[in-house]
Protein backbone atom coordinates (compact mmCIF):
# COMPACT_ATOMS: atom_id res chain seq x y z
CA UNK A 1 0.00 0.00 0.00
CA UNK A 2 1.40 3.85 -0.88
CA UNK A 3 0.73 6.12 1.47
CA UNK A 4 2.60 9.34 -0.27
CA UNK A 5 1.94 10.55 -3.15
CA UNK A 6 4.93 11.69 -5.82
CA UNK A 7 3.66 14.87 -6.42
CA UNK A 8 4.81 17.49 -4.19
CA UNK A 9 1.93 20.21 -3.10
CA UNK A 10 3.45 23.55 -3.64
CA UNK A 11 2.57 26.14 -0.15
CA UNK A 12 0.14 28.74 -1.15
CA UNK A 13 -0.68 32.24 0.35
CA UNK A 14 -3.63 33.31 1.04
CA UNK A 15 -3.57 37.15 -0.12
CA UNK A 16 -7.64 37.68 0.66
CA UNK A 17 -7.27 38.25 3.87
CA UNK A 18 -4.67 40.20 3.43
CA UNK A 19 -6.40 42.17 1.08
CA UNK A 20 -9.53 42.70 3.70
CA UNK A 21 -6.88 44.12 6.03
CA UNK A 22 -5.42 46.37 3.67
CA UNK A 23 -8.90 47.73 2.37
CA UNK A 24 -10.37 48.60 5.98
CA UNK A 25 -6.65 50.22 6.71
CA UNK A 26 -7.67 52.49 3.95
CA UNK A 27 -11.24 52.91 4.94
CA UNK A 28 -9.89 54.09 8.49
CA UNK A 29 -7.70 56.67 6.79
CA UNK A 30 -10.34 58.29 4.41
CA UNK A 31 -12.09 58.61 7.04
CA UNK A 32 -9.84 60.45 9.65
CA UNK A 33 -8.43 62.42 7.26
CA UNK A 34 -9.37 66.05 7.52
CA UNK A 35 -9.70 68.18 4.45
CA UNK A 36 -8.56 72.15 4.32
CA UNK A 37 -11.34 74.28 4.24
CA UNK A 38 -10.61 77.50 1.70
CA UNK A 39 -13.82 79.09 3.29
CA UNK A 40 -12.22 79.43 6.56
CA UNK A 41 -9.26 80.63 5.48
CA UNK A 42 -8.31 83.84 7.61
CA UNK A 43 -6.07 86.41 6.07
CA UNK A 44 -4.51 89.36 7.79
CA UNK A 45 -3.03 92.01 5.02
CA UNK A 46 0.29 93.62 5.20
CA UNK A 47 0.38 97.32 7.04
CA UNK A 48 2.80 99.81 5.57
CA UNK A 49 5.42 100.03 8.49
CA UNK A 50 5.33 103.51 10.42
CA UNK A 51 8.94 104.17 9.43
CA UNK A 52 9.97 103.27 5.70
CA UNK A 53 13.08 102.58 4.68
CA UNK A 54 14.85 104.93 2.97
CA UNK A 55 15.35 103.80 -0.82
CA UNK A 56 17.07 105.53 -3.96
CA UNK A 57 14.86 107.71 -5.58
CA UNK A 58 14.40 106.23 -8.79
CA UNK A 59 12.57 109.16 -10.99
CA UNK A 60 10.78 106.17 -12.72
CA UNK A 61 7.28 105.45 -11.08
CA UNK A 62 3.89 104.13 -12.90
CA UNK A 63 0.81 105.19 -10.91
CA UNK A 64 -2.62 103.60 -11.33
CA UNK A 65 -5.71 106.28 -10.68
CA UNK A 66 -9.01 104.87 -8.89
CA UNK A 67 -10.54 103.96 -12.66
CA UNK A 68 -7.33 102.21 -13.82
CA UNK A 69 -5.63 104.73 -15.62
CA UNK A 70 -1.95 104.59 -16.04
CA UNK A 71 0.38 107.21 -15.38
CA UNK A 72 3.99 106.95 -15.85
CA UNK A 73 5.72 109.55 -14.00
CA UNK A 74 2.72 112.77 -14.40
CA UNK A 75 2.00 111.75 -17.65
CA UNK A 76 -1.24 109.91 -18.52
CA UNK A 77 -0.75 106.95 -21.07
CA UNK A 78 -3.35 107.00 -24.30
CA UNK A 79 -5.13 104.03 -22.57
CA UNK A 80 -4.83 101.33 -20.24
CA UNK A 81 -3.67 98.82 -22.75
CA UNK A 82 -0.99 96.50 -21.38
CA UNK A 83 0.98 96.95 -25.10
CA UNK A 84 0.56 100.96 -24.21
CA UNK A 85 2.14 100.44 -21.19
CA UNK A 86 5.01 98.53 -22.41
CA UNK A 87 6.08 100.50 -25.11
CA UNK A 88 5.92 103.29 -22.84
CA UNK A 89 8.57 102.09 -20.39
CA UNK A 90 10.50 100.68 -23.06
CA UNK A 91 10.87 104.41 -24.47
CA UNK A 92 11.45 106.10 -21.18
CA UNK A 93 14.32 102.94 -19.52
CA UNK A 94 15.77 102.24 -23.47
CA UNK A 95 17.69 99.53 -22.48
CA UNK A 96 18.32 100.10 -18.97
CA UNK A 97 16.50 96.93 -17.23
CA UNK A 98 18.36 97.09 -13.97
CA UNK A 99 16.60 100.73 -13.15
CA UNK A 100 14.54 100.49 -9.90
CA UNK A 101 10.51 101.02 -10.69
CA UNK A 102 8.42 102.67 -8.25
CA UNK A 103 4.48 101.87 -8.20
CA UNK A 104 2.14 103.67 -6.68
CA UNK A 105 -1.46 102.68 -6.65
CA UNK A 106 -4.83 104.58 -5.81
CA UNK A 107 -6.49 102.35 -2.52
CA UNK A 108 -9.04 102.07 -4.76
CA UNK A 109 -8.04 101.06 -8.12
CA UNK A 110 -8.88 97.65 -9.47
CA UNK A 111 -6.40 94.57 -8.12
CA UNK A 112 -6.17 93.82 -12.08
CA UNK A 113 -4.99 97.01 -12.83
CA UNK A 114 -1.99 96.80 -10.22
CA UNK A 115 -1.56 92.95 -11.30
CA UNK A 116 -1.07 93.88 -15.10
CA UNK A 117 1.64 96.70 -14.38
CA UNK A 118 3.53 94.11 -12.22
CA UNK A 119 2.96 91.48 -15.01
CA UNK A 120 4.47 93.86 -17.88
CA UNK A 121 7.78 94.99 -15.45
CA UNK A 122 7.99 91.08 -15.17
CA UNK A 123 7.94 89.95 -18.74
CA UNK A 124 10.26 93.42 -19.67
CA UNK A 125 12.96 91.91 -16.98
CA UNK A 126 12.47 94.33 -14.56
CA UNK A 127 12.97 93.57 -10.75
CA UNK A 128 13.69 95.50 -8.92
CA UNK A 129 10.26 97.02 -8.10
CA UNK A 130 9.25 99.08 -5.04
CA UNK A 131 5.18 99.41 -3.75
CA UNK A 132 4.95 103.28 -2.90
CA UNK A 133 2.92 103.52 0.13
CA UNK A 134 1.80 106.12 2.99
CA UNK A 135 1.87 105.88 6.37
CA UNK A 136 -1.16 105.56 8.37
CA UNK A 137 -2.60 108.37 10.15
CA UNK A 138 -1.64 107.62 13.89
CA UNK A 139 -4.91 107.44 16.14
CA UNK A 140 -5.03 109.43 19.52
Amino acid sequence: MKLSSSRMDEPEINLISLIDVLFVLVIFLMVTTTFAHQSGLRLELPKASPAPEATADSGLSVAVDRNGNYFLGDQALVNTRPETLRRALEQRLGTERNQQVAVRADGRASHQSVVTVFDVLAQMGIRDVVIETVQPPESP
